[in-house]
C-alpha cells in the first residue's frame, strides 16, 4: 500500500502535493488548461497562466502510451516521464487521468494505483459500458481510494445559484436547459450538471442527435418520478445547438420561475482559467489532500448508468425512452465516430 502510505505524508509536511498525470496525447485537459493552473509560475504553455502559485500542487510523473507526447510534456512542465504506466507508484500523492481517449481502457491503467489507495481523478465519461465502470469501482473499493470523477460544469457556482433558488419555485413543471453542442451529447457535460441541480433519481431517458462530436442539433430527455406527494413527475429537457454561450438553464414552477446562465469567452486567457476550469482543478485538490471521495461511488456509478442509457436510446431505440436500470452490463456503446474499443498492451 505505498500509494496510500505516500499520500498520509500530505498532512504532515510543507510540501506541495506530487501529481502524476497519465494522458497527455489527444484530447486532453492538462496540455489545454489544467497545467496552466497547476503550474501557475512555470513557463510552456502558448496561452499564458496566472504566473502566480494558484494551488498547493506540482506535476512531478507523466506517462501516455503516446511515448513521445509524454516526453514532450514532462520536458516543457520539468517532469519525471517513467517508463511504464506504473512506475509512478510510491512517488506521488494524486493521480490524474487527463485524456478522454484513454477511457476505454482506464480501468486496467487504474487498478494498480486504485488498489493502491492512491487519490485519483477518473477521466470522464468514465466509461463505455457498465461492466467497466464496476469494475473500476471495484478497484478503488478494494483499496479505499478516494476517487473524483466529474466533467467540469459539475464545480460551477451556478450549480448552488440555481439550487438555491428552487424552493421559491414551487412544484417544478418543466426544467429546459440548452448547450453548446461542442460539448454535447460526447461531451456531456451539461448533462452531468443537469443532474447535480436535481438529482440521479431519474426515471428515464431518451437520447437523439444528428452526430456524436460534431453535433448540430440534440436533444435528451430526463423523466423524474416525483416523490408522489408535492412533486409530481416531470421532464428536464436538454438541447443541443449552436448557441455561444455554455449554458442556459430555466426551470419553471406553479409559484414562480428560476434561471441560470454562463457566457462563453472572457477577455483573457486567465479569466477562462478561473471561471471555467479551476473550480474542477481545485475539487480535485481537496480531494487528493483529504483523502476523501468528492461524491461517494455509487453516485459515480449513476450518473454513469445515465450516461450509458442515453446513448443506448439513441443508438439502439432510435432516441425512444429507456428506463434507466435497463441497459445490459455488457451493452458497449458502439458508434464510428468514437473509438470506445481502444486497447492497450501494458
Amino acid at each position: 500500500m505505498v500509494g496510500a502510505a505516500n499520500a498520509q505524508e500530505t498532512h504532515t509536511v510543507n510540501r506541495k502535493l506530487r501529481i502524476g498525470v497519465i494522458g497527455v496525447s489527444r484530447q486532453s485537459f492538462m496540455t489545454y488548461s489544467w497545467s496552466d493552473i497547476i503550474e501557475a509560475t512555470k513557463p510552456g504553455s502558448p496561452r499564458g497562466n496566472f504566473g502566480m502559485p494558484f494551488l498547493g500542487m506540482e506535476l512531478t510523473h507523466v506517462w501516455d502510451p503516446d511515448a513521445e507526447a509524454a516526453r514532450n510534456f514532462a520536458e516543457r512542465l520539468d517532469m519525471v516521464h517513467v517508463k511504464n504506466f506504473d512506475d509512478m507508484l510510491g512517488h506521488i500523492d494524486g493521480l490524474i487521468f487527463a485524456g478522454m481517449i484513454d477511457t476505454p481502457y482506464m480501468k486496467t491503467l487504474a487498478k494498480p494505483y486504485l488498489e493502491a489507495g492512491v487519490p485519483t481523478y477518473l477521466t470522464r465519461p468514465f466509461a463505455y459500458s457498465l461492466r467497466d465502470i464496476d469494475e473500476i469501482l471495484e478497484s478503488a473499493a478494494k483499496g479505499g481510494a478516494p476517487i473524483i470523477a466529474t466533467a467540469k460544469y459539475e464545480h460551477y457556482r451556478e450549480i448552488s445559484a440555481l439550487r438555491n433558488k428552487l424552493p421559491n419555485v414551487g412544484t417544478i413543471r418543466s426544467v429546459q436547459a440548452v448547450g453548446n453542442t461542442v460539448d454535447f451529447p460526447m461531451h456531456f457535460h451539461i448533462q452531468f450538471m443537469m443532474l447535480k441541480i436535481l438529482g440521479y433519481d431519474v426515471d428515464e431517458v431518451s437520447l437523439f442527435y444528428d452526430h456524436e462530436t460534431r453535433a448540430n442539433y440534440v436533444h435528451e430527455t430526463y423523466l423524474y418520478p416525483g416523490n408522489g406527494d408535492d412533486q409530481q413527475p416531470f421532464v428536464c429537457t436538454i438541447d443541443g445547438s449552436r448557441i455561444p454561450d455554455s449554458f442556459h438553464i430555466n426551470v419553471y414552477g406553479d409559484k414562480g420561475n428560476a434561471s441560470v446562465s454562463m457566457e462563453r469567452g472572457y477577455d483573457t486567457w486567465q479569466e477562462d482559467l478561473l471561471h471555467r476550469y479551476a473550480p474542477q482543478v481545485m475539487d480535485m485538490q481537496k480531494t487528493f489532500y483529504n483523502k476523501e471521495n468528492f461524491e461517494p461511488y455509487d453516485i459515480v456509478r449513476k450518473k454513469t448508468e445515465i450516461y450509458l442509457t442515453a446513448f443506448y436510446s439513441r443508438l439502439e431505440r432510435g432516441g425512444a425512452p429507456v428506463k434507466v436500470g435497463t441497459v445490459p452490463a455488457d451493452w458497449r456503446v458502439q458508434t464510428p465516430n468514437i473509438d470506445t474499443n481502444a486497447t492497450i498492451d501494458v
